[in-house]
Parts: structure tokens; sequence; C-alpha cells
């Protein structure tokens, strides 16, 4: 039943004289029903309800009321009736976006009945089930079905479709408006909570295009958000393609996709076939990525007439319209239809317009940073590479007031559990840092204890809420999760400090908890903005930095409360707007420190306050030169007195102190001496350059030019005999020219001029006829003498700064060509009723009168905060290696050194050659550093340790290799003995991990004119390069790595050139050995001298350990040996071995069993082993063997070690990455093993046995490989219908099989029983290809999937019998025997593998001696497990075996079968006799071979055969000479 209430309306027109009688009538499926006339109003009230009857049939997507008139529509659906999940018409929703109460019939709303008020129905809203907190399997189906108005010309368009670290492509179709209609399936097993925060990602790509530009759009949606809709699902939805860099750059086309959600027991919703599929709207059914929203615009539509309007008999199927009749004798109704972004128009004249405003009255903040900069700028000085302000004493201080919501409830929690988890994780990797350096037992209770302890103790300060104003119900909800979770965590922190007994099995359950504290530390309704800092040159925007205003907040609920940098000096590394390398520079380097509070805690900021607090008013007084004199006259249209940019005038009258604040003193001269710095500044050593110029005619003699010396830029400088040393200063050599530079060998470089330029643009080493400008660039070193005063102590005695023009940089010194000059007056404020540093609040907008700030523009007071006096600090920072850098030279390697900085000082480390893992071994040594503030204060925050390492480039300028960070320990007396410890930071590049490095620093508070307290000066290597020293540098021994380097596999072309003859290198702690070289790798790509020793120094501390680096070398034609693939080991852990320590280990045990009967087959052993016992029973009852069935593959279970026992795959890598990719190209595998292991510091003592030994030989063999094919499980669906038809491809090295003819339909765990047998050669055809594909009878095949077998591994490895070894030995049926060797070969190999003696039988076999351990023949339960006679007949690849008798003189007659496929069909018999004999009694009684003399001992009697056979009639020969050759042989000869 549907129900309209019609209830009134408002403001109907007048369109004829009196007043009208107004009539509502609704149209629903071509009944028609009225309300009762109104007379005579124009705001007519009815109050009626009219009712259709649905007859049983539920309402569907095309079903709608529309009407200009207030109603309310309610609808009862018929019993049964299912809500369908296509009937979404959610156009304009924003992908994460809440859901609306949206009935099926259109409206939108909240919807009653009028039967009962106030009950809400709602169609889109569906209640699922509470999914439990574990891994569970999910499926999610993305269904890609065509694009509209993709931009560009003539393109290609393909999709790519990203989920949960998982791709798939969609094929490459052609055109704007592509259609693909293809499905795609994504599998995880993963935490519910996990999956929702996943994202599905689609990118549009131009496959024609090769440029960065490729990408067309993307468009991500949480995965959360298709789970919450009706039947997990979204069908057939428009998305919005964007710039993923640019939200603001518009639509970059649409794309048609559905998609699914499926967990365990969900049935996917089957969608209806698509119709009209060009007249589909867009915008009407459209989701917009998150953070773009399309602009709201006014639309009007005016329609006047139409005419020539056709006539038609055609029922309109729409629910409502509104009528303009033409002519009451026509059998149609007219109407006008339109649609603009997704809005419907019916009817004359449509406005539809929408405008939002939003308002809010929060409370004041004040926010307040002072900071100096370190501008990361290349130099050519070794003690200071980057330019910088020097600041000095006095900082630049900004106070500004902001207005916005208190929220200080909901960000006190957020940074109190911000605080548990920073501390949490400190204390966790100090945790892991002593395990890893296998710390005392003490150590670890010690630290272990410490963490716990102090978790409890923060769980328990988490802020209350109640009471607090502006409560939502999201912040009673997310503080009952916060609370519960922990509860939980403090709960499990109890129980292990109660009952933990080993620290290493806590390390997981701690970083669970570390985990969830860091999901918790989530606020969604932070409305505070960001702090931004912005870096400007002239007008324009050059770097950035932003910090979020919760980590600067002060909170009067507890110190853990405030924000992390509240009040705190912090290093912040700014940005470039819009950086496309991510990072990979960086323009500024601050040390800043903030405050943010509230207006009524402002007095607050003087507990944080350092140094002194000065406010001043500043004007500049101008003057030119004008022949020879300085005046007013020269300004032209500067004023006398302006501001700093000289642009706008000012006086001293128009000044005024704030209201609160008074001038204390008059206007004094007050010169500026921080910014004012020449290009020497900072350093203690500098370069003094002169560039000489000289011209000529082409082809004529070289002379002086007319301006001689000259700067890099052209300039006109002094000579160098004119250029006098600073005062300060002292020269440290002569006049010389840089020959370190593209010149020639007497320093000159040549050019060409271009008018109108004089100067050449470009410079060339080699000398031609054409040129007709040279220069060479002269050079002096001088270094600044210590405590002596320089240019920068002195200056102006007036106070003067010159320039040669108005709006270039300002110097001190007067200087020839200057013809502008200024210098500064400031007047000091002070307040007149506040004290301490919070009186600087009231200071913003210091200028009073509104025509004083219009005039004055933005020349508020300046605030500066000011330092009595600075405190000198000693730093040393011990480099001592890196691992893991980034390959970046052709050859796989780098030569990097680093650039370490602190504040203004850095220095650099030496260079190492050919090496992703240096060791430099240095100490760098920042002898004298001046730092401002409290010695506490900055022991709390000191500055970071930058270190930025490069690859050093012969030609061209040097590649970054990565960006890593350290803090130094601070040491403020001399009593502290702490030593600072090495410690692994990771090294950054573009936002992604690129090694780490093995660095510690140490800043140490020095005592003016006292250096004696200073640790010892480290030893030295070479001149100037100091080592790490002792106590820092890590304790080594005398260490032994045995290296299996079995051999080389899939190694790839080197330039073009397949590699032939490799070696290998491997390195380790400085020492290296070499292979010997492989002659032929198409042959055998195996090393002929397997084992190799390298004695080398390593560290006792685990986590110290240099990585072993494998180097492959191919000697080719001409001497030249390029490194073709290279790897890094970077844990040595796995391989340290005890070199005494011997394993016993026995082969396993096997009985005898007689023959199984032919109706027990595979089958059944294979059902009973899954636990299919229904399927099984006559062989569960006998009680035979079963299998061990794994769900993973064999090199995944932890008791066979992945098959990498004897030997393990390292792969090899190459070079310089090309591509955006992080991982680099792998090029090969290295086949090899190492044993680590320590030897004796007495060379007296003997060295430890040799670890790899009784090696299998090296050489290729051939091996016949057969692969049973039993089932696949949980395959793929590749059809629409959600199944796929199997079969199977198998390829091993050039051989491949193809079983299409044998395909599965319509399943996905098909069952194959497929046997298929191959052979090849090993190691050459080690891999081993099982692929499945889906059989499509018209279109291409589709890969559902492969796995690869390294058939090698399973060769080598000791655990390859073992995991085919039968439990019993049988001669026959589906438990025969089926490994290569017998039980008492398998026992003597074993022997041989672990150095025993072989096994021994005695007392007439009855007794086994292995190991050091008798065995009894009613141990063994038979003993015939190690001794029995086996034999095996081979017949065209086929093993025929099972022969077996017992022990004794009686004829036992054995059956032979073949070892086919699964079931054993016999295939005859064979008699024979065994008789075991001693020496004495085997010349006593000889034996003839068979039948011949003597035929005794025993008597072979002949075989009893009928005497007619039809042997012959399966030979077609034999059958040719039998029937045709005996009648007809002489009418052939004849």
């Amino acid at each position: 039943m549907l129900r309209v209430a019609v209830e009134s309306a408002a403001g109907l027109p007048k369109n004829k004289l009196g007043s009208p009688d107004p009539i509502a009538s609704v149209v629903f499926k071509d009944e028609k029903k009225k309300t009762k006339p109104v007379s005579s109003e124009l705001n007519p009230v009815w109050n009626e309800t009219l009712e259709f009857d649905l007859k049983g049939v539920p309402l569907d997507s095309s079903s709608y009321i529309d009407a200009n008139i207030t109603m309310t529509i309610g609808y009862e659906p018929p019993a049964g009736a299912v809500t369908n999940p296509q009937d979404q018409q959610d156009g304009g929703n924003t992908a994460g976006g809440e859901e609306g109460d949206v009935t099926d019939g259109g409206g939108r709303g909240a919807v009653t009945s009028p039967g009962e008020p106030g009950h809400k129905i709602r169609s889109r809203t569906r209640k699922h089930h509470r999914l439990a907190n574990k891994p569970q399997d999910f499926q999610i189906r993305v269904r890609v079905i065509e694009g509209r108005q993709l931009p560009g010309n003539n393109i290609k368009p393909v999709v790519k479709v990203h989920v949960c670290g998982e791709t798939h492509r969609t094929r490459i179709r052609k055109g704007n408006n592509p259609y693909f209609d293809e499905i795609f399936f994504f599998n995880v097993n993963m935490l519910p909570s996990e999956l929702f925060d996943e994202v599905v990602s689609f990118r549009v790509y131009n496959s024609n295009s090769f440029r960065a530009d490729c990408l067309m759009g993307e468009f991500k949606l949480d995965i959360g958000y298709i789970y919450h809709e009706p039947a997990h699902c979204i069908m057939k939805k428009w998305i919005l393609l964007n710039d993923p860099d640019d939200s603001s750059s518009g639509a970059k086309g649409y794309l048609k996709v559905s998609m699914f959600v499926l967990g365990t027991g969900d049935e996917p919703p089957v969608e209806r076939k698509e119709q009209d599929n060009d007249k589909d709207d867009v915008e009407s059914n459209l989701l917009l990525p998150a953070g773009v929203a399309l602009r709201w615009v006014t639309l009007k539509l005016k329609v006047f007439r139409a005419e020539d309007v056709p006539q038609s008999i055609t029922v309109i199927p729409y629910a409502y319209v509104f009528q303009n009749t033409i002519s009451s004798t026509s059998c149609i109704a007219e109407y006008i239809f339109s649609t603009f972004l997704g809005e419907l128009f019916k009817g004359g004249v449509s406005d539809f317009s929408k405008i939002g405003v939003k308002k809010c009255w929060p409370p004041s903040w004040f926010l307040n940073f002072f900071a100096y900069l370190s501008h990361l700028k290349d130099s050519d000085h070794q003690t200071n590479n980057y330019y910088y302000l020097p600041w000095a004493d006095t900082k630049p201080v900004i106070a500004i007031t902001s207005f916005w919501e208190d929220i200080s409830h909901r960000l006190d929690s957020l940074n109190t559990i911000l605080y548990i988890s920073n501390r949490l994780q400190t204390n966790l990797s100090a945790l892991k840092s002593a395990v890893q350096s296998k710390a005392t037992d003490a150590r670890l209770v010690e630290i272990w204890l410490k963490l716990i302890n102090q978790l409890m103790e923060d769980i328990s300060r988490i802020p209350d809420m109640e009471g607090k104003p502006n409560l939502t119900a999201l912040d009673i909800q997310q503080k009952m999760l916060r609370d519960r979770a922990l509860e939980n965590i403090m709960k499990g922190a109890k129980h292990l400090f109660e009952e933990a007994t080993d620290v290493n099995k806590c390390l997981s359950i701690i970083e669970g908890w570390l985990d969830k504290l860091k999901q918790l530390a989530e606020e969604p309704q932070n409305s505070m903005p960001d702090v931004i800092i912005w870096m400007l040159r002239g007008e324009k925007r050059v770097a950035y930095t932003r910090i979020p205003a919760h980590q600067v907040l002060y909170s009067s609920y507890s110190e853990q409360a405030c924000g992390q940098y509240c009040g705190k000096t912090k290093t912040i590394f700014m940005k470039y707007p819009m950086d496309n390398k991510k990072g990979l520079k960086i323009p500024v380097q601050l040390r800043v420190n903030m405050w943010l509070g509230l207006a009524t805690e402002e007095k607050k900021f003087n507990h944080y306050a350092e140094g002194i607090f000065n406010v001043f008013a500043e004007l500049y007084e101008n003057q030119a030169q004008v022949l020879g004199k300085w005046g007013t006259t020269g300004l032209l249209s500067r004023s006398k007195f302006s501001d700093v940019t000289s642009k706008v005038k000012l006086k001293q009258e128009y000044f005024l102190p704030p209201v609160g604040w008074e001038w204390e003193g008059d206007w004094r001269v007050d010169p500026e001496k921080t910014l004012l710095t020449e290009a020497d500044a900072g350093h203690t050593e500098f370069v003094d350059e002169v560039y000489e110029n000289e011209t000529r005619l082409p082809g004529g003699e070289w002379k002086l030019a007319a301006e001689p010396y000259t700067d890099v830029n052209g300039e006109k400088v002094q000579g160098p005999t004119e250029i006098e040393c600073p005062p300060g200063w002292k020269w440290e050599d002569i006049w010389t020219f840089d020959d370190n530079r593209a010149v020639d060998e007497k320093g000159w470089e040549y050019g060409v001029t271009i008018p109108p330029d004089d100067k050449p643009k470009s410079w060339v080493a080699a000398e031609k006829m054409y040129h007709v400008h040279r220069r060479k660039r002269m050079i002096r070193p001088r270094k600044r003498i210590p405590g002596a005063k320089t240019a920068e102590d002195t200056g102006d005695a007036e106070g003067w700064e010159y320039s040669s023009l108005i709006g270039l940089k300002f110097h001190r010194k007067q200087r020839s060509s200057d013809t502008f000059r200024r210098r500064r007056w400031r007047r000091k404020m002070t307040p007149a009723d506040r004290v301490g540093a919070s009186a600087i609040f009231k200071l913003e907008g210091a200028l009073v009168t509104e025509t004083s700030v219009k005039q004055f523009g933005a020349n508020t007071p300046t605030v500066s905060c000011t330092f009595d006096q600075s405190n000198t600090y000693h730093l040393r920072v011990y480099v001592y290696q890196a691992r893991n850098l980034t390959a970046l030279d052709k050859d796989s390697f780098s030569d990097p050194y680093v650039h370490v900085s602190f504040l203004h000082h850095s220095q650099t480390t030496e260079t190492i050659r050919s090496t992703l893992n240096p060791t430099w071994d240095q100490t760098l040594i920042f002898k004298n550093v001046e730092i401002c503030g409290d010695p506490q204060s900055l022991a709390q925050n000191p500055p970071i340790v930058v270190m930025e390492i490069f690859d050093s480039d012969q030609v061209g300028k040097d590649e970054m290799l990565g960006r890593s960070t350290c803090v130094p320990i601070v040491k403020l007396t001399s009593g502290m003995d702490a030593s600072p410890k090495l410690l692994w930071e990771p090294v950054t590049h573009k936002n992604g991990p690129a090694g780490e490095i093995l660095v510690a620093a140490e800043l140490i508070l020095k005592t003016r004119g006292n250096d004696t307290e200073l640790p010892l000066i480290p030893p030295k290597r070479g001149e100037k390069l100091y080592m790490v020293p002792q106590g820092v540098r890590p304790v080594v021994q005398l260490t032994a790595i045995e290296v299996l380097a079995w051999g080389l596999r899939n190694v790839k072309t080197y330039q073009l050139a397949p590699v032939t003859s490799p070696s290998l290198v491997v390195e380790c702690g400085g020492e290296s050995v070499q292979t010997a070289v492989i002659k032929n790798m198409k042959k055998c790509p195996n090393f002929a001298g397997n084992v190799l020793l390298l004695k080398v120094l390593l560290p006792k501390e685990e986590m110290y350990t240099p990585p072993i680096v494998l180097k492959v070398i191919d000697h080719r034609p001409f001497g030249r040996k390029p490194v073709v693939g290279q790897c890094t080991i970077n844990f040595l852990e796995e391989f340290r071995c005890d070199p005494y320590a011997t394993v016993a280990e026995v082969a396993m045990s096997s009985k005898a069993q007689v023959l199984l009967p032919k109706t027990v087959d595979w089958w059944s052993k294979f059902y009973a082993s899954v636990g299919e016992s229904e399927r099984c029973r006559p062989y569960l009852d006998k009680g035979y063997d079963t299998l061990e069935v794994y769900d993973h593959e064999l090199e995944s279970a932890k008791e066979f070690m992945g098959l990498t026992d004897f030997c393990s795959t390292f792969k090899l890598q190459r070079g310089k990455n090309e591509s955006d990719d992080d991982d680099p190209a792998v090029v090969g595998e290295f086949k090899g093993s190492f044993k680590v292991y320590p030897l004796p510091d007495d060379p007296g003592v003997p060295p430890p046995p040799q670890q790899f030994r009784e090696l299998p030989d090296s050489v290729s063999q051939e091996c016949v490989v057969r692969i049973y094919v039993v089932q696949a499980i949980d395959l793929q669906p590749k059809d629409n219908n959600g199944k796929c038809d199997p079969y199977i491809k198998i390829s091993l090295g050039k051989k491949s099989i193809d079983d299409r003819d044998n395909y599965v339909p319509y399943t996905l765990n098909p069952v194959f029983g497929r046997m298929f047998e191959l052979t090849c050669f090993l190691p050459q055809d080690k891999d081993l290809k099982i692929a499945i594909y889906d059989f499509d009878l018209l279109s291409h095949d589709e890969k559902v999937g492969e796995t690869v077998i390294d058939l090698e591994n399973r060769l080598l490895s000791r655990f390859g019998s073992y995991c085919g070894l039968a439990q019993t030995y049988c001669i026959s049926g589906p438990n025969h025997w089926r490994d290569q060797l017998n039980p008492s070969k398998i026992l003597e190999q074993l022997a041989r593998w672990k150095g025993l003696s072989p096994p021994r039988s005695e007392d007439n076999g009855n007794t086994l001696t292995f190991g050091g351990r008798l065995y009894c023949l009613s141990d063994l339960g038979n003993f015939q497990s190690f001794l029995f006679f086996c034999t095996s007949l081979w017949w065209l690849d086929k093993l025929y075996c099972g022969i077996y008798c017992k022990l004794g003189k009686d004829l036992q007659p054995v059956l032979i079968h073949e070892s086919s496929y699964f079931i054993c069909w016999f295939q005859g018999k064979v008699e024979l006799t065994l008789e075991i004999v001693n020496e004495k009694e085997a010349d006593e009684k000889p034996a003839g071979k068979g039948r011949d003399e003597p035929n005794m001992n025993p008597k072979l009697d002949p075989p009893k055969r009928p005497d007619t056979s039809f042997f012959w009639f399966t030979n077609p020969f034999k059958t040719c000479r039998f029937i045709v050759w005996r009648r007809f042989k002489w009418l052939f000869i004849g």
C-alpha cells in the first residue's frame, strides 16, 4: 500500500480573475487521484491521504512521485519483499560520506507514515552482523565497465585497479569513451578493521604515452564505505577521476564501476543487464573522491514555447509531470524534461540554487614562536657547506592572535595518548637494542621493568571529559572506546609484570600495544588548523612547513597533556611547494620554539620563555651620493625616512605606543649587525677568489681584457695584489690558479662572446681558434685567528650601511661603487602594567589609529628575544659505517661519503669507493660551537645532527643517496662518564627507506678557557682523519666465514651480452676472497671449487656486524671484468654455528609390509589423509599408512627449514634503478651458504674442523621429474558467472606440457588427478612452473595463477627424502617405496654428512651400531628396514621395482609392478632363489652364470613355457616373417 498525505500548498499563482479553487492531483502508474477543492484560496490546506494499491508488487527505482506541494509519503512493502541493492540512487555523494535517509520512492529526508507518526522508513540503511575482530577471508570484486570523457587525443586508455598491495589492469582500449567490461578479484585475509581502512585505487593511464604525464586520472575509495553499503556493494556507479597532485584542476573523466566486498558466507548480488547506456546520466549517479567538491551553481532555465511537436500515443512512463496542455484535442501531454549536473527538471521554469553558510564563535588562542634559520644551500667551504642567517644572540619573535573553537578536552586526550605511545616507543627501542646486543639478563630485566611500570603509570593519567563543554556523542563514544582499549592494555601489562619470564616473548605483545595506541591517537573532530610557516623571497613563496597545532598546545590539565613540542625548541625541515622530487632536497632547516595557549592562560608562557624580550619601533634614514657628497638630493621619489623597503614614508612622530605600553628612552641609531654579513661570515676557513680575464681577436694574441679582474658573475673586482687580508684573518698560502675544474693545464677556460653580451655564457677547457675570451680562477685560502676581532665586529662609526643601488644587498664597509646608504633608528617600548614575556601578546595591531595603519602598512613594532650570553660546546660525531645504500653507479655500487651538519657548522667524511656498505671509521670534531640558551633546556632538546650521504661522481654533480639524523648525548659536567653508543639510524631517500648508518654523537659543554676536561683526541688515520676511539667502536674478534659457493642461476644479460664466464667475490669487514671462474655457464653453472674460507675481524655484538657482500664478475675479452650483479647479506646470525657440535640423527625407520590388495588404491590413502573417512573406510579399517597433507608449500614448513639446509638462494641485483619502483630488478640468483664461527686467539691452538664436507657432485645431472597434480582449491574466478574452467600448464626449462584438452568446467575447486613426466638437466632447469589457466572457447585463455618449485633445492636438501619417505617399506600398492635411495643408502649418506662412522651390522644382522648407539632388532620392529635385497629394473624411463624375498633358502615368488599413476598395475612375476653364504662356502659351492655349468648351488631348471606362443604377434616385423615371408619368400627373391 502506498499512502500520499497531501497537506498544503503555498503561493499559488493567480492566473485568472477572481480567486482559484485549487485541487491537488497525484498520478502513480497511470492511476490518478484528486483531493477535494478548496474554495477561493491561494494557500490551500487539504490534509487528505490518497492511497494506491500496489497489488503485491514492490516499488523499484523507476517509481516516484513529484509535486510542488507539501506532502509526506509512506511505503509499506509487501510481505517478503527484499531491498534491491541496484536501486541505489546516491547521486552526488562523496566517497566516505554519511548515508541519508532516502526512500525507495525517490523522496529525500525523513519519511513518516500517516498512521505511524515519526516512524522512519530507511531503505539504504541496513544492519549487518558484527564481524569478529580476527583475521578473516574477504574477497573484493571490482568490475570496470566503461569510461566517459577521458581527456586527450588519440588516446589508448588502460585502467589499473590497486587493492591491498595487489594490482590488476584492464585490456588497452581506444578512444575517449572506452568500454572495458572486465572484472577483477582480490582475495585477502586480514582484520576487518584493517581491511576497512584500505582503499580501492583506480588509475587510468594513456598507454600511448611514455612520459611522466601518462596518468590521466585517479580515484580512491575506502573499502569500509563499500562494505557498509546495502549488500556490501556499489552497483554501476560513475566515479570522477581527478589529478592526485592538484585536486582543484577539475574532472579528468569518468569511469563506471561496480564494487563488491564479500565475507565468508556472503552471496554476491546479480547485476541486471544495462539498458540505454548512451543515455546514462553521469552526474545523477556519481561518486566524488574525498576532498573534491563540485562548485555550487545556480541554473535558471526559461522555456518560452515549442513548435511542431508531433503527436504520439506513447504513454509517458513517469509518475508525475507538470502538464502544459497545448491543445485539448491532441492525444499527448507535453512537458519539458531537462537534466543538469544530475538534477532533474520538468515543467516550465526551473530555478535550483544551493547556498551553504557555516559560522562558529570560538574563544581566542595565541601562538608564539622564535627561530633561527640555516639556509641549506651549497657552498665551497669545508667548515660550513650551507648558508645561514646569523641571528646570533638576537632572535626574531612573532605573536599571533586567532579565534578558534575551544576543543582542549579533545586535544588533551590526544596529546596524552601520544605521550604514552612515544614513551613506550622509546622504551621498546631500548629493549630491542639490548636484546640485539645480547645484554645481560639483569640489564634486560631493568629495561623491561622500566617499560612496564611507566606504561601502567601513564595509562592512569588519561583526562576525564565529564563536565567539559562542547561534548558531542562522538566524544562520548570515543572516550568509551579508548577506555576499553587502555583497560585491556593495563590488564595485559599487569599480567606480564606478574607472570612473564622471557623478555623476548614479550616483544610482540608490547608491539601490539604500541600499534593499538597509535590507532587510538586519532582525533576526527580536530578543528584546529595547522601552524604554517612560509619562507618568502620578495613576493615569492619559496618553502614552507606545517606543524599540527596540538603538538605545540599548552594544557593546564597536566604536563603529559601538553603538546610534544610546546615551549621546546625543535628542529624542522622545510619543504618546497609542489615538490615533485619527494623531499630529495631540503631548502631550509629551522630551529623554532613555539607555544600555543588560551588567552586566559597567556601568563603561563612566562614559564617557558628564555632570554629577554624586547620591543622596538624602527625606521630607516636614507641618503644618496651625488657628486661625491651624501644627502637627500639624489633620493628622487624615495623619502628621507621610510620603512625597511624604502617605499613607505615614515616619520618619528607617526609612532605611538600601543595601549598598555610606554616609551623607554629616545630614538637612537641602532645598526643591523646580524644580517649584514660578508661571504666569510660563520666560517673559520675561507677561500678568496678572483677571475683573471683576457681577450683577443680570432686567431690573435691574448691580452688583458678591459676589466681584467671580475667575480664569477663578471662584475668588476680588485686584483689579487690589491686584496688585503681582512682583520682577524691570516693568509694560509699565496695566490694560485684553481686546476680542480674543467680547465687546461694552466687553469684557463675559453668561451665565445655573442652580442649583445660582452662576456661568454659557457666555457670549455680546450682552446679553439674562434675563442675570443678566456678566464682563470685565482684562489687564496685564509684562516680566522681565534679571539681576534673581525670586520663583522666593526663597521661604520655612524651606523650607515651601503649599497650600489636601492633594493640591492647592503654591507657595512663603504665601497667605491656605492651610491646609496641608510641607517636604522629604533626606540624601545616597555609594558606599563605587565611583567614578563607574555606582554608581547597585546602588541598585535600596535599602530593605534586607522589612518596610521593605512599609512604605515604592516610596519608594526618588532619583537625580539635577546640572550645575554652564549655557551661554547664541543661536538664529536662518530661515523662508523653504513649498510644497504642505494646503487647509483652503473657497476652496481656507489662511492659514498657523508656530509655532517650541526646548526650552521658542517664537515665531510672521506669517500669510500665502489661499495654499498662503507666503513668510514671516522670522528668529526666541531671544536667551538656557540649556542644560546639555558644548557639544561638544551640537554632536554638538543639540536639534531643531520647526515647527508652522497655518491661521489667524477663527472657531473654528486647525487644524494639519502639523509639521516642523530640526537647527540649532552654532557654538561666533566663528571658525566656516559659514553655515546653507536646505533643504527635509518637513511631515507624521497620519503622511502634507503639503508642504515651506524653513528653516535656527543655534545660537551666547555668551560671558558679550559680544554683539559675534553675527552682525549682520537687516534689519527692519515694527516687529518680521526678514527672512532676505543670505548665507542665495537669490540672485535677473529672470525672464520666458510663460504659454500655452489653456483649461479638465471643470470640475465649485461650490456646486451650474455654472462658466460663469471666468478664470485665475497667481501666482509674489509677482507675478500674470490672463486674460480665458471668456464661455461650453459653446460654447468656451478663453481669448481665450492668451499672458500675468509678470516676477518668481526664485532662480538651482532648489531654491529658488517654485512657480507657478494659480487659477480664476468670475465670478458680484452681484460674487461664488469660487475654484473651483487647481493648484500645484512644479518649473519642465522649462519653462526658451533664448529665442534655434532648432531646425531638417525634415518627414519621403516617396516616391511606385504603387497596390498588391488582394491586399495592411492585415492583411498589420500582421502584417509585429508579426513574424508566416508570415502576410504576399507583403507582406514586396515590401518594402512596415511600422508601428511600440508596447507602450505613444503618450503614454508618449519621442520624442513625451507629446504635450504644445504644451500640458500640469494637474489642478485644490479646498478642504478631507473624506474620509480622501490626494489631494483633481480638479475640472477646465487646458490650457496655460509658458516660463521669464532677462531681461537692463540695461533698454537688448532683451528676448528671444516663445516662443509661430503658435498655432492657439482656436475650437471639428468633427472626424471614426475608431477602429480591432485586438485586445486579456491581458484580465482575468471568468468562472469563467478567460476572458471581450469586446466594445467607445466614448463620446465625449454619443455612444456599443455593439458588444455582435459580442462575441468565450471568449478573453483577442480580435482585433476593427473600425472606428468618430464626429463631435465639440473641445475640448468631447476625452476618447475605449474600454472592454472582458464579455458575460453573464443577469447584468449587467462592465467589464473602459477607456482614455481625449485627442484634443485629438493634434490640437494637432506629433507628431500624425509618429505617423501614412506612410514613402511612396501613393495607394491599405493605405499610402495618411492625414494631414489633405499634405507641403508640413506643411512650411509647421513653418516657421511654428519662425519660419523658408517652403520655396522653385528650379531648376524640382529644388531646395528650407528652414531654411537646400538640398535636391536626388537627396537626396530623389523631389522629389514636396514638390511634387505632390492632390485630395480629401468626400461623406457619407467621404474619397475619391488622384487623382494626373505632371507633363507626357500624359493619365494615376488610380483613385479610398474610405478605408474598412483595405482600399481601388476606386469608379471619372477622366480628366484636367494642364499647368503660366507667366502668359504662360496668357494666350496661355486655357482654358475644362469644355467651354465656348474648349474648348481642353486640349480636352475628350464622355464616352464608352452610349446606354442603368440608373443610374435605383438611385433609387426615378426608377424611379417611368420605369415608373409614363410609363404612368399621365393616369390620375392625370384
